[in-house]
C-alpha cells in the first residue's frame, strides 16, 4: 500500500507539472486546479466511501474541524507548488515537499505520540536536513528564472506546508473521533471546493498583452480533464496513506513514502520533462535516500 501511495504521489507531481506547463497561466487558472480537483474528489470519494463502508459519509465535528485546517494548508501548498514548478525543476520541488512531509511528522510522532528513536534515525534526520541545500544549489535559469532568495523562500514554504498536511492527516487518523478515511477525504475536498471556488470566481481574469493574444488559449476541456486525473491519482495515494497511518508508526511510514516519491519523481522528471539533474541536486537526492533508509531502522 505504501509503495502504491508513493507511486501515486510521483504521478501526481508529474501531472501537476504538466498542468503548470500547459494551463496554469495567471492566478485564475491556478485557482481552477484546486477548485475542480475538490469538486471531482467529493463525487469520487463519496461513491468510493459508500462502496467501502456501505453507507453515506459519517459526520464528526472533530473531522470537520480537521478537514477545514487540512484544506487551508493543502490549498496553500498546491498554489506554492505550482509557482515553484514554474521557476524550478520537478525534482527540487519533490525533494522539499516530501522531506517536509517526512521530517515534521517524524518529530510529531517522536514528541507527541511516544514513538521510539534510535541512533540511526538521528543520523538519518541529520542527513536529510543536510540534503536540502544541495537540492536547491542550482535553481532554474533562463527567462522564467526567479530571484534566488524568492525561490528559496518558496522551497521553505512548501517544506512547512506539506509537513503540516502530514501532521494533520496523522493526528486525524489515530483519533477515536475520526470518521473513516474515505469520508474524511470527502469533507476535506468539500472545504477545498468552497474555498477555492470562492477565490476563483472572485478573481478577475487578467487582461492579456498583445503577444499573449496571438498565442493559443489554454484548452479548458483539457485543463479540467488533467485536473480530474490528478485528483483521482492523488486521492487514491492519500487514501492509502490515511489507511496506513491508522496502524503504521509515523517514523516508519513517512520515510518509506518520502524515499519512494523522491526517487520516482526524479525519474519521471528526467523521462517525461527532460529535466537535467545537476551534480548538486543529484547529491541531494542521494543523501535523501540514505537518510530515509537510516530513518527506517
Amino acid at each position: 500500500m505504501l509503495f502504491v501511495a508513493a507511486l501515486c504521489i510521483a504521478a501526481q507531481f508529474s501531472i501537476n507539472k504538466l498542468y503548470q506547463k500547459t494551463c496554469a497561466d495567471g492566478l485564475k487558472n491556478m485557482l481552477l486546479f484546486p477548485f475542480v480537483s475538490g469538486v471531482f474528489s467529493v463525487a469520487l470519494f463519496a461513491l468510493l466511501g459508500f462502496w467501502l463502508y456501505g453507507k453515506p459519509p459519517e459526520f464528526s465535528w472533530f473531522s470537520l474541524a480537521m478537514s477545514v485546517a487540512l484544506s487551508v494548508v493543502s490549498t496553500l501548498s498546491a498554489l506554492v507548488g505550482l509557482v515553484i514548478m514554474k521557476y524550478g525543476n520537478l525534482s527540487v520541488y519533490s525533494v522539499f515537499m516530501m522531506l517536509g512531509g517526512m521530517i515534521m511528522p517524524y518529530f510529531f510522532g517522536l514528541f507527541f505520540l511516544g514513538e521510539t528513536i534510535s541512533l540511526s534515525r538521528v543520523a538519518g534526520i541529520a542527513i536529510l536536513v543536510c540534503a536540502l541545500p544541495f537540492s536547491v544549489a542550482s535553481p532554474a535559469q533562463g527567462k522564467k528564472a526567479a530571484p534566488a532568495k524568492f525561490y528559496y523562500m518558496l522551497c521553505i514554504a512548501i517544506f512547512l506546508l506539506n509537513g503540516s498536511v502530514s501532521i494533520i492527516s496523522k493526528a486525524h487518523s489515530i483519533s477515536v473521533s475520526a470518521v473513516p478515511a474515505a469520508n474524511f477525504i470527502v469533507y476535506a475536498n468539500i472545504c477545498n471546493a468552497l474555498i477555492n471556488g470562492a477565490a476563483y470566481f472572485m478573481v478577475a481574469p487578467r487582461r492579456p498583452g498583445e503577444a499573449e493574444k496571438r498565442e493559443a488559449k489554454p484548452n479548458k476541456a483539457r485543463a479540467v480533464l488533467t485536473i480530474a486525473i490528478c485528483a483521482a491519482v492523488g486521492g487514491v495515494g492519500y487514501l492509502l496513506q490515511l489507511i496506513s497511518a491508522e496502524t503504521v508508526p509515523a517514523v516508519a511510514m513517512y520515510p518509506f513514502i518520502t524515499g519512494g516519491s523522491i526517487v520516482l519523481s526524479a525519474v519521471a522528471a528526467r523521462i517525461f520533462f527532460k529535466e537535467k539533474i545537476g551534480k548538486m541536486a543529484a547529491a541531494g537526492i542521494a543523501m535523501s535516500i540514505v537518510g530515509v533508509l537510516l530513518c527506517r531502522k
